[in-house]
């Protein structure tokens, strides 16, 4: 899911226009737009006065939009940021407004009249716009029945706490001062949380809280959880979790499946340092763990040498990321779709794709779980893993270039080439040098190759390696390199 899939398809388009004149500085042409778009002059003109509209509502004179016979103009305060903007457009989409009004009104039972009278809609709508609820909440495990939330408990405080998290909106709840768990992970395990470890443990509480009442047995009867509650609830920080959580006037039965949750929660959000993790023994034996080792160990193979940023850091996201798919279902991208595609579009080659799907398809014939990994978001969490690790790889193909341009501005291309290759092959980029004993896998030059010794497999003649087209065909020609010399 994506947070663009809360807004109508009328929303989307405004939104896009005030994402693109944002990011333009504030000034855009009309017909570029329309262009870009796809929509005519006074179809665009339509939107820009609900944009207007919008941003009056929300900001007053803070931020106004106008524009001229050619061009749109965006003026605001610099205190005012792209994500507050997005988040105002979240927040008044009906969609977004059902969603909340079923999570925080669940004390008492509304009828579809109530809820039309709550919001001026008719009651044809309402069961519209439930069922685009439903939609998106499939892939969660949860859905609105009968004017309500229904589904797992868990799974529902999953999607909820990704919902405000990822659109950045703050929810009113009634956590109070006394109730700060993070000094309660921090006395266990005698660390300290930074505050990007303490807001969304403070943030995960809020959304227990305003539903506690649902954190009883009847709501975790499956053998998944069961099994689960038998492996965890004997450590420690499980018990300090639940003498936390009966502070409230709750039952025995509620301050353990809270316990429960938020033990899912810390295990697959990041919270604790990778090195603490390991020491819980456990955990350490956990499916999850395991899937994990299998991970690292398959990444590691790729090297020659364990890469020197292969760090606790990076260890812990993708320990994380094992934990999130094994406690909870669905995902909810943080960034939009173009940018989630633009990153796997800039760092993907053919056997980055083929490592990730022999990694996944290894991982799921091994180990029996729940919940498999959602394919995509594995990819791109592999696959920027990958790109981020460096190191000598086995697998690493060889480039050198000949040209004709001075030598500065040679070096300050073969940078450039290098970083931007870096992105989706592991290559070692230099000055060709005609003495070489081992055989470029490629050679990049614009010299008459009837010159050039025949200490290469392939050879590109380039015209200009700063612009578009020769930086496409190379990357063609590195994916088909990659298929003969590796795949066999």
């Amino acid at each position: 899911m994506f947070k663009e899939d809360l807004l109508e398809t009328s929303e989307k388009i405004q939104y896009n226009i005030f994402k693109k004149v944002y990011v333009n500085n504030g000034k855009i042409s009309k017909n570029n737009l329309c262009n870009e778009l796809n929509i005519s002059l006074p179809t665009l003109k339509n939107h820009l006065k609900k944009i207007e509209d919008l941003l009056d509502k929300c900001y007053k004179s803070k931020v106004k939009i106008s524009y001229s016979k050619d061009f749109i103009f965006l003026k605001y305060n610099t205190g005012i940021s792209l994500h507050c903007l997005t988040t105002c457009y979240i927040e008044s989409s009906l969609k977004y407004k059902l969603l909340k009004f079923f999570f925080i009104k669940h004390t008492k039972k509304f009828t579809g009249i109530q809820i039309c009278n709550y919001f001026n809609i008719s009651l044809a709508t309402l069961n519209r716009k439930i069922l685009e609820c439903n939609s998106l909440l499939k892939e969660f495990d949860i859905s609105i029945k009968n004017y309500e939330l229904t589904g797992s408990q868990l799974q529902i405080s999953y999607f909820y706490y990704l919902l405000f998290w990822n659109n950045r909106i703050d929810i009113s709840s009634v956590v109070s001062a006394n109730h700060n768990i993070t000094e309660v992970i921090e006395k266990t395990f005698n660390i300290t949380l930074k505050i990007s470890e303490k807001y969304p443990l403070y943030t995960w509480l809020k959304i227990l809280m305003i539903r506690k009442k649902f954190f009883v047995e009847n709501f975790f009867k499956d053998e998944f959880t069961k099994k689960n509650l038998r492996i965890l609830e004997n450590t420690e920080i499980f018990i300090e979790l639940k003498n936390f959580f009966e502070k409230d006037s709750l039952s025995k039965s509620s301050s353990t499946y809270l316990a429960y949750s938020t033990l899912c929660f810390i295990l697959s959000f990041n919270i604790i340092p990778y090195k603490v993790i390991k020491k819980i023994s456990i955990v350490n034996e956990s499916t999850p763990f395991k899937i994990f080792t299998l991970m690292t160990s398959e990444m590691s193979n790729l090297y020659t040498t364990s890469p020197s940023n292969f760090n606790d850091e990076l260890k812990l996201h993708l320990l994380s990321l094992c934990f999130k798919s094994y406690f909870f279902k669905g995902v909810f991208y943080s960034n939009n779709k173009i940018v989630t595609n633009y990153y796997l579009n800039e760092f993907t080659s053919d056997s980055r794709e083929k490592f990730v799907n022999n990694l996944l398809l290894k991982i799921n014939s091994l180990y029996k779980v729940k919940y498999s990994f959602d394919p995509d978001y594995f990819k791109l969490c592999i696959i920027l893993t990958l790109n981020y690790l460096s190191g000598v790889s086995k697998h690493s193909l060889t480039i050198g270039i000949l040209s004709r341009i001075d030598s500065l501005i040679l070096n300050t291309t073969i940078d450039y080439l290098r970083k931007f290759l870096r992105r989706k092959f592991d290559v070692i980029v230099e000055v060709y040098n005609e003495y070489k004993k081992e055989n470029y896998d490629l050679v990049i030059t614009n010299f008459d190759p009837n010159y050039i010794p025949k200490n290469y497999n392939n050879i590109y003649i380039f015209s200009n390696l700063a612009v578009q087209y020769d930086l496409g065909n190379i990357v063609k020609i590195l994916n088909e390199i990659e298929k003969t010399k590796f795949e066999g």
